[in-house]
This record gives C-alpha cells, sequence and structure tokens, in this order.
C-alpha cells in the first residue's frame, strides 16, 4: 500500500461521472490548507486534482471567465485565456482553460468570506468589519452596507457577517452568525444566534439558526446552509419558516448549482472544540464536496479527503472539463501574454541565485533497472522506497517490478516502481523522492519519464491520477 499522499481522497463513483456529464470542474477553495483545488473528471471512474497555493482562501466569485480569490491579506483576480491552455509549456495539448493572474488588490486580512461580481463591482462580505464592502484599487474596500444593529465601521468582527446571497444583479439576502455591536460578541451564542436579513432593510426573516452560511437563490427560491447541523435548508420567506431538504453530514458551508444540482462544501468538526462535541454531525464530519440532486431532494455523490485538507469555504463551477489555473507565485505566469485575440508563451526567466542553487531537471538522468524482485530493489534503494510498500501484503518480496531511478551527479534522486498489470495496464506502487532534491521539478521530471514509458510501450498507467505532477 502506499504512502498516502498530499490531498488523498476518496469519491463515490458517481461523482467523477456527474461531472463528466455535466462538463464541468469545480474550483474548491480551502483556508486552512491554504490552496485552491481544481477538481476535474479524468473519465466516469476518476478524477484529477490541481491544488493552488492562494494563502488563506476564502471566498470567491466566479463570472464568464473570471475568477477572484480572497487571501489571507489581498483578492486576487484571474482571467481564462483559453487561447494560451493548449500550448502550456510542460503540458501542451492537455488543458481546455487557464486562468492566470491578472490583478491583486491589498485589502489587508479583513476575513473576507462570500464574494460576487454584481453589477461590474467585485463585492465581498467584510467580515472583519461587520459590512458588505466593494473591493477596488482606492483603498482597502469601500463599506456599502451594515446591519442596522452595527452603529459603526470597527475592525471588531461584532456579528460575524459571513453570507450573501445575489440574484438579478443585486445583494438580497445576509447571514450572519449573531445581532450583536460589541467586539466578537457573536461569540456569546454561536450555536443557535444565527440570523438570516433581507437585504438592503436588515429586516430578520430568521433566528435562531445555527452557524448559517452560503444563502443562494436558485429559481427564486431561497436556500442556506444551516452549518453546525449540516442541514441544506429552503426558505418559506412569507412564513418565516424553513424545511431541512437534505442531511450532509459534515459542517457545510460554501454552495454553488449547475443545472438541477446543488455541489455543497463541507468541513470537519474542530473535535478539540466543546462547543461542537455534541452536534449530531459531530461524529461523522470530513472534509470534501457533496452534490445533491435538488428535484429529488437527495445526495447524489461526494468527495472526501483523506489527507491534507479538512476545512473548506468555497466551492465554484469552471465551466471545463479540464482547467488549469495559475497563482501568483509560480514563475511560469511570467511567460504567459495575452493580447486580446493574440496569445503568446515564452520561456520563463530564471533568476542568477535559482540557476546557481537548483539543478535544473535537464541535469537529471534517469535508470531503467528492468523486471526485477521487490527484495532485490529493496537492498539497493531503501531510501527510495515508500516506507510501508508490501507492509499489508499487497506486494510480496518476490513481486517483479521495474525501477525508475532519478541519478545527479551518481547519486540516487528519486525512484518509482512500476509493476505491470497484464499486457496492457500498469501501477505505481511506490514513488519517492529524497527530501534535498524537493522543489526543484523532479517529481515532474519522473512523472514524465513514466508517461514516456507508458507512450513507448502503448500502456496504460492506471493510478496517474494520484500524481500531482500539474506545475
Amino acid at each position: 500500500m502506499n504512502q498516502p499522499k498530499p490531498f488523498d481522497c476518496e469519491y463515490s463513483p458517481q461523482f467523477a461521472e456527474l461531472l463528466g456529464k455535466l462538463g464541468i470542474s469545480l474550483a474548491v477553495s480551502t483556508y486552512q490548507a491554504g490552496k485552491v483545488i481544481i477538481v476535474s473528471p479524468v473519465d466516469n471512474d476518476r478524477l484529477i486534482q490541481l491544488p493552488r497555493t492562494f494563502s488563506g482562501a476564502m471566498g470567491m466569485a466566479a463570472d464568464e471567465d473570471r475568477l477572484a480569490v480572497a487571501t489571507t491579506h489581498e483578492v486576487v483576480l484571474l482571467r481564462n485565456e483559453p487561447g494560451l491552455a493548449a500550448g502550456y509549456p510542460t503540458k501542451p495539448g492537455v488543458y481546455d482553460s487557464i486562468y492566470l493572474p491578472r490583478a491583486s488588490f491589498y485589502t489587508g486580512n479583513l476575513a473576507l468570506h462570500d464574494m460576487a461580481f454584481v453589477n461590474g463591482k467585485l463585492l465581498s462580505v467584510n467580515t472583519l468589519f461587520s459590512s458588505v464592502s466593494e473591493i477596488n484599487s482606492e483603498s482597502n474596500f469601500t463599506s456599502v452596507w451594515q446591519p442596522p444593529f452595527i452603529s459603526d465601521l470597527q475592525p471588531e468582527d461584532r456579528c460575524h457577517l459571513n453570507g450573501m446571497a445575489v440574484a438579478d444583479g443585486q445583494i438580497k439576502y445576509v447571514t450572519a452568525l449573531g445581532q450583536g455591536n460589541q467586539p466578537h460578541q457573536w461569540r456569546d451564542n454561536k450555536m443557535s444566534g444565527g440570523v438570516l436579513m433581507e437585504y438592503p432593510s436588515g429586516e430578520i426573516i430568521l433566528d435562531n439558526l445555527s452557524m448559517p452560511h452560503s444563502p443562494r437563490v436558485y429559481d427564486d427560491e431561497l436556500y442556506l446552509l444551516n452549518s453546525a447541523q449540516g442541514e441544506l435548508i429552503k426558505v418559506d420567506l412569507r412564513q418565516k419558516s424553513y424545511e431541512v431538504i437534505v442531511s450532509l453530514g459534515g459542517f457545510a458551508r460554501g454552495m454553488v448549482r449547475w443545472g438541477d444540482y446543488l455541489f455543497i462544501g463541507v468541513s470537519k468538526l474542530r473535535h478539540n472544540s466543546p462547543v461542537f462535541a455534541d452536534l449530531p454531525i459531530a461524529k461523522t464530519s470530513f472534509a470534501g464536496v457533496i452534490a445533491v440532486y435538488l428535484p429529488y431532494k437527495t445526495v447524489v455523490g461526494f468527495m472526501k479527503y483523506t489527507m491534507s485538507v479538512d476545512e473548506i469555504y468555497d466551492v465554484k463551477i469552471v465551466p471545463s472539463l479540464r482547467p488549469s489555473i495559475i497563482s501568483a507565485d509560480m514563475d511560469i505566469h511570467k511567460a504567459a501574454y495575452a493580447l486580446g485575440q493574440q496569445s503568446f508563451w515564452k520561456e520563463p526567466e530564471k533568476s542568477q541565485s535559482q540557476s546557481q542553487s537548483q539543478p535544473s531537471p535537464k541535469s537529471y538522468s534517469t535508470q531503467v533497472i528492468k523486471n526485477v524482485a521487490l527484495s532485490v530493489i529493496k537492498k539497493k534503494f531503501a531510501a527510495l522506497i515508500n516506507n510501508n510498500l508490501g507492509s499489508n501484503g499487497t506486494y510480496g518480496n518476490m513481486d517483479i517490478m521495474t525501477a525508475l531511478v532519478v541519478v545527479l551527479e551518481q547519486k540516487p534522486a528519486a525512484m518509482a516502481l512500476i509493476r505491470m498489470k497484464g499486457e496492457k495496464s500498469f501501477t505505481v506502487p511506490s514513488f519517492k523522492v529524497l527530501p534535498d532534491h524537493y522543489g526543484r521539478g523532479v517529481e515532474q521530471y519522473l512523472v514524465r519519464q513514466i508517461d514516456i514509458i507508458a507512450g513507448q510501450n502503448k500502456i496504460n498507467w492506471d493510478n496517474r491520477s494520484d500524481f500531482f505532477d500539474e506545475k
């Protein structure tokens, strides 16, 4: 059995098939892991993920070819440049869209929650200042609304304003975890003090909610997440009541619709907090995404993280089967030029310090050791084998494998083991890079060598989607 890898997940068989049928991918933000993760279908049975670094990623806004991401201290605006997708330098012909950073607004740490593009403006729920705010280049933010019970604009997170529903080009409803006007007063009754308000009047439609998030208007009906109860609820505005549509089994936050389906983010409960210990979802919570078929009010698929991700904030639709997203920390975005109808890639420039301190993947070579017993490989390359390989009895010492060893200056740096499954497919049960070679492109180099072997021999790599070679 392989060692767990970053962002390992499990998912229902229907989940990948559903994304493929709808022709979409998902963008998932996780502030705990500091990532935006693109989740795409490979085929009807498999998903592939593309995690990108956005520190403290929370609220996102998606509109046509734009994507905005709220991070710890700024909001990053990205735009899809489809003319650049097919020619992505290290993966030509793989992507059908690519989102590149176009602007950054330095907001400071506002704990920005829900965001949306509204009539040409980027609006966000500014939780620190208990305000709905416009994000622009004029200042850190411009406050456009506060609940009537908030007396002034102060960085005190008085009511934990968090959710915003937009319909017909305007904000309709907002959610908060309380109605306090003192610093962090929402914490006094956070498990049952939540409110749903009409915008802009601030009229309380529902109270006594359990940490509500993500109000959304779909087909003139209002839905929201009663988060701490793990519930998707539908609001009766006239009766000022609600019905539970489906129980989700985790702390629910982040919701988006595509056709008749809702995709809802769920998070693990913070089990060290006595506040959550007695909740119904305390024993079932997990981090992932749940698909709900709205006409039947039922869960029809899920993906569940087993590594790296504990909390999810937002989920958005990317209308593409294989999108890429480039974060500002990736040098390759400096090589992309989009000029309206024209677009170009050029070779990324490297600083002198980079070129001197880090070997290029071209400096590495690969040794292929064919058809060797696992016991022989273990003796020669013990440090390059996943520690638990064969520990559960899946592979025996006499299993025959092929070793691909990456070498730098006559010293092994990384190794992958290939084990055939019949004549037309293989798996990679072990893949390991020595710590001294992290961040130098060795992982991607080794994956490409495996791809070359698969292509030359016309065989399928069954567990390729487990390896994050998307740089």
